[in-house]
C-alpha cells in the first residue's frame, strides 16, 4: 500500500507531499490542473524511464520519493528482495539530474532500474490511456491472459527453454551443413598426425646425422690419413716410435752415469707411452671409419624427410613437434563428425522434450484460464453496462511439418509458447464474436480493461496492492459512469485504489478526495498544488464537477 508520495522540482510541482490510506482515493481537478503529473511522478518510482525534461525549469534536479507498506506480501517476495526490505516498509526514491543521470535508492540502498521494476511490479500498477492502447494491440492480449492466469513465471521458463533448444538446434544445423568440411578437416589432421608420428622426429637428430654424413662422404680421406699417420709412427719400416725407443735406450744409459737425467728419462717414457696410445687409436680409428654407400643413401633420405617436415610445420624440429601437439589438441576439440552429430542430435532432442513439456503445460494453463476469464469478464461487463456483451479468447496456431504436436496438429514453437492469443468481443446480442481491436469503441475498451482487471483481482488476490486508474472513464457518462464507479469501488475493497477522474459519479464514491489546482506564486511562476479535501470542500468540488461539461 502507498503511504506517502513526495515530489520536488518535478514538472510544475515545486514541493509536494501527499499521504494516502486504504480504500478508494479520488484525484480531481480541472483539465490541465496537473493530475497527470502526479501519476507520472508515481510511475517514476515504479520504474518508468526518467526524462530530464521532467525537471522543473530553473532547477538542477528532480526528486520523487514513495513509501509503501508490505504487510501482505508473500515470504517469497521478502526473500527475493531481502537486500532491500527493512521491516514492513519500502522507501523508494528517484533523483533525475540535468546531466541525464538517474539515481535509484530503495531503503537507502542503491538499485538498478531493472531491479526496481522487479521490486515494484507486485506493489502497484498504473492503468490509463496507455493501458487502453495496450489492449488495442492483439500482440499484448497474451500478456493480459498470462497475468490473469499467474503464468508469467511459467512463460519465462518456457522462454528460457526455447532459447536453449533453439541454440542446440542451430548448432546441429550448422554442424550438418558443415559435415563435409568437418570430415575433410579431421582427415587432414589425422593425416598430419600420422605423418609426424611415423617420422618419429626428435630434436637434435638432424645435426647428428649431418655429422655422420660428413664422415661417410670423407671416409676414404679419413682412412688414407689414418694409414699415413700410422706409417709415420712405425708400420713395416722404422718410424717415429722406433726412433724414440732408440733415443730412450741411450738416455737410460746416460742416466745410469748421471742421475740428474732421471727426470728426462721419465718424460721420455711418458712420451713413448702417449705416442703408443695415439698410434693405437689411429689404427683403430682407421679400421672403424665406415665406407657404406647404402648407409649414406639412408641418411640422405632421412635428411630429406626431416627437411620436408620442417618446411610444412614451421622450419625446425621443435616447431614440428609443437605442430603435433596442436594437431592432437584440435583432434580432441574436433571429434569424429558422426559422433559429434549424434551427440548434438541427442542434446537437441533432450532440449526439445524439455521445452515441449513446459510449453504444453503452459498451453493447458492458458486454456483453463481463458475459460474462467471468459465467465468472469462477461459477468463484470454486465455490471459495467454491457449487459449482453460476449467475450472470449481465441488461440491461434501456426502449422508446420516438424513442429510440436498439440491436439493432433504440428505447430510452430515460439519463445512465448505454442500459441498466440487475441480477445474476441461482441457488445450486442445476436452479433457474432469478432476481434476486440476491430469492434470495441473507446468507452467499451475502457470498461473492458476495468473488467479484465476486476477479473484478475478475483482470480489472483495477491496482484498489485495499489491500482491507479488514470482517466479510464474517458468516453462514458450517466448510468455507465455510475456502474464504472461501483466497479472501481468494489476493487478498492481488496486493493488500495487511486482514481484520476472528471466524473462526479466516480468521485463521490471515494473514501478520500484530493484536488489538484494550478496556482501562481509571488514570482508569478505556475505551481501545481494538491490538497486533501474534507467535509464541505468535497461537496463543493463535486458540485463543480456536476456543473462542468464532461471532457
Amino acid at each position: 500500500m502507498l503511504r506517502r508520495l513526495k515530489i520536488q522540482n518535478f514538472a510544475l510541482v515545486d514541493d509536494l507531499e501527499l499521504k494516502f490510506d486504504r480504500g478508494l482515493s479520488a484525484l480531481t481537478g480541472e483539465t490541465g490542473a496537473g493530475k497527470s503529473v502526479i501519476v507520472t511522478a508515481l510511475g517514476l518510482v515504479l520504474g518508468d524511464r526518467a526524462d530530464r525534461e521532467h525537471i522543473r525549469h530553473g532547477c538542477t534536479r528532480a526528486f520523487v520519493e514513495a513509501e509503501f507498506t508490505i504487510e501482505g506480501m508473500t515470504q517469497r517476495y521478502r526473500t527475493d528482495f531481502a537486500e532491500y526490505i527493512k521491516g514492513q516498509r519500502l522507501t523508494i526514491s528517484r533523483e533525475v539530474s540535468r546531466d541525464g543521470n538517474s539515481k535509484v535508492r530503495v531503503n537507502g540502498n542503491v538499485a538498478t532500474l531493472a531491479r526496481l521494476k522487479e521490486l515494484t511490479t507486485p506493489l502497484a500498477e498504473i492503468l490509463g490511456q496507455h493501458s487502453n492502447r495496450l489492449l488495442l494491440d492483439e500482440d499484448n492480449h497474451m500478456l493480459f491472459l498470462d497475468s490473469f492466469a499467474s503464468s508469467i513465471d511459467l512463460c519465462g521458463e518456457v522462454g528460457q527453454l526455447f532459447t536453449t533448444w533453439d541454440k542446440s538446434a542451430a548448432e546441429l544445423r550448422r554442424t550438418l551443413r558443415r559435415r563435409d568440411d568437418l570430415e575433410r578437416e579431421r582427415e587432414l589432421l589425422l593425416f598430419q598426425q600420422r605423418e609426424i608420428c611415423d617420422a618419429d622426429i626428435r630434436i637434435g637428430e638432424e645435426d647428428e646425422i649431418n655429422n655422420e654424413r660428413r664422415i661417410l662422404d670423407s671416409s676414404r680421406t679419413l682412412i688414407e690419413s689414418a694409414s699415413l699417420i700410422e706409417s709415420q709412427f712405425g708400420g713395416d719400416k722404422s718410424g717415429v716410435i722406433d726412433s724414440l725407443r732408440v733415443a730412450r735406450k741411450e738416455l737410460d744409459r746416460m742416466a745410469a752415469i748421471d742421475p740428474k737425467l732421471q727426470e728426462q728419462v721419465k718424460q721420455l717414457e711418458d712420451v713413448d707411452f702417449q705416442l703408443e696410445e695415439l698410434r693405437s687409436f689411429v689404427e683403430k680409428y682407421g679400421s672403424s671409419v665406415p665406407d657404406d654407400p647404402n648407409r649414406l643413401e639412408e641418411i640422405n633420405q632421412r635428411l630429406d624427410e626431416i627437411y620436408q617436415l620442417k618446411q610444412k610445420y614451421g622450419g625446425s624440429e621443435a616447431s614440428t613437434l609443437q605442430a603435433l601437439e596442436d594437431i592432437d589438441a584440435k583432434l580432441t576439440d574436433c571429434p569424429d563428425t558422426s559422433a559429434l552429430i549424434q551427440r548434438l542430435e541427442t542434446q537437441e532432442a533432450s532440449d526439445r522434450t524439455a521445452y515441449t513439456k513446459q510449453a504444453l503445460q503452459l498451453s493447458e494453463v492458458r486454456r483453463k484460464a481463458a475459460k474462467y476469464l471468459q465467465k468472469l469478464v462477461v459477468k463484470e461487463m454486465s455490471e459495467l453496462a454491457i449487459d449482453h456483451g460476449q467475450f472470449d479468447s481465441e488461440f491461434i496456431y501456426e502449422e508446420i511439418a516438424d513442429g510440436v504436436e498439440i491436439r493432433g496438429q504440428k505447430v510452430r514453437p515460439h519463445a512465448y509458447g505454442l500459441e498466440s492469443c487475441r480477445f474476441l468481443f461482441s457488445a450486442n446480442p445476436g452479433e457474432p464474436l469478432k476481434s476486440l481491436v476491430k469492434t470495441a469503441s473507446g468507452g467499451e475498451i475502457s470498461r473492458l480493461l476495468l473488467a479484465l482487471k476486476a477479473a484478475e483481482k478475483k482470480n489472483n488476490r495477491m496482484s498489485h496492492s495499489l491500482m491507479v486508474f488514470d482517466e479510464v472513464d474517458a468516453g462514458i457518462g450517466g448510468q455507465t459512469a455510475i456502474d464504472v464507479g461501483r466497479k472501481i469501488k468494489k476493487i478498492s475493497e481488496s486493493s488500495q485504489v487511486i482514481v484520476i477522474t472528471h466524473l462526479h459519479q466516480i468521485a463521490r464514491l471515494a473514501d478520500y478526495h484530493y484536488l489538484a489546482v494550478k496556482t501562481g506564486t509571488a514570482s508569478k511562476r505556475v505551481t501545481i498544488r494538491v490538497s486533501r479535501l474534507e467535509g464541505p470542500s468535497i461537496e463543493r468540488e463535486l458540485d463543480r464537477m456536476v456543473a462542468l461539461p464532461e471532457d
